[in-house]
């Protein structure tokens, strides 16, 4: 042992500077590796983890009338007998109003209606806070209870350079008596940011409506005189309970619609119902991301494969620069062991 000792100990200080740079390379070509993996791992599943996290719904429910009471609240009616039905884990309602951005800069010469807002709220304050929740990227998520506050996405906020604390300005449009947007009764509307948020239709786009700018204003918006001169329309987004079907639960809330009259236009009639299920647009959500999952696994596994080569040619020269010397020890009294202890100490994995 004391031979192989001294050996040790020469070899390495001669040598050193070689193993160190070995060492070096390989370990800054294996955390390039790892990192990639992990990349590509993270982006597989950060679509799932964020549906996950946002207790995102999955089927909309869009009664061609109305799910709420005339005061204009979910809190009895049609949408409350829909929650407790046993296949629904988690609900939201929504109520979507007729608004543009007034006199905006970014508004085309001569368009005095402005640039058409997805505006949104919930009459039940669920919709952005506990069902589809939002990504708040600044600011803070507004008291659903408060009065005039409101939340705003990026496109938004780029259009009217607002920031949390700031003073949304909008224009209400409502509908004349052929349901058609009435320019000559507009109502100016203020409203508090409280947060730039990122909802989930800025993941994916789709339709008319994934492109516009958004804002999700507080709950009380819903039970004022104007809401209801605005609103053209409300929805329930449900999430399912793990093993129910969209296919049984449509069907059941259909039969439960029947018994409200108001879920139909046409008066006296019921069960009228218009049904969206997002499983589309998960499914071109996770295809966009597939694409740079893939290649950052490619680029894991390439990086990996050329590692290897390069370093095993590296190795393996050095291993066969280093045996010459092998019979000089082998001379002097050094053992199969001792030399494959230097073989060993020589080699940086």
């Amino acid at each position: 042992m004391t031979l192989t000792w001294l050996l040790l100990r020469a070899d390495m200080r001669r040598r050193w500077r070689t193993l160190l740079s070995l060492t070096l390379l390989l370990g800054v070509v294996g955390g390039v590796v790892l990192t990639a993996a992990a990349g590509a791992r993270r982006t597989d599943t950060a679509y799932p983890r964020l549906l996950t996290w946002a207790n995102a719904t999955q089927v909309d429910l869009i009664p061609q009338g109305t799910g709420m009471t005339p005061a204009g609240t979910a809190s009895s009616g049609f949408y409350a007998d829909l929650r407790k039905l046993p296949q629904v884990a988690a609900m939201g309602t929504g109520a979507l109003y007729e608004m543009v951005v007034p006199g905006s800069a970014s508004s085309a010469p001569g368009d005095s209606q402005g640039i058409p807002v997805q505006a949104w709220a919930s009459p039940d304050a669920t919709m952005g806070v506990t069902a589809d929740r939002v990504k708040v990227l600044s600011g803070a998520l507004f008291n659903p209870a408060a009065a005039g506050q409101a939340m705003v996405d990026q496109r938004l906020a780029a259009i009217e350079h607002l920031k949390p604390g700031g003073t949304l300005h909008l224009t209400g449009v409502p509908n004349d008596a052929n349901g058609l947007p009435d320019l000559h009764r507009t109502v100016p509307l203020t409203f508090t940011v409280t947060a730039v948020v990122a909802f989930d239709t800025a993941i994916v786009p789709s339709g008319q409506y994934g492109t516009e700018p958004t804002v999700l204003l507080s709950a009380p918006f819903t039970r004022t005189k104007v809401a209801q001169e605005l609103t053209y329309g409300d929805q329930a987004a449900v999430r399912l309970r793990p093993g129910a079907g969209v296919g049984a639960f449509v069907k059941t809330a259909n039969t439960l619609a029947v018994r409200y009259a108001g879920t139909d236009s046409h008066p006296g009639t019921g069960g009228q119902l218009n049904v969206v299920s997002l499983a589309d647009q998960v499914a071109a959500t996770n295809r966009a991301i597939k694409p740079q999952a893939v290649a950052l696994a490619a680029f894991a596994g390439l990086a990996g494969l050329i590692a290897l080569a390069v370093l095993g040619q590296l190795l393996s020269r050095q291993l066969a620069l280093d045996a010459v010397e092998y019979p000089v020890l082998r001379a002097v009294g050094a053992t199969r062991l001792p030399l494959l202890a230097l073989s060993l100490a020589r080699s940086p994995s």
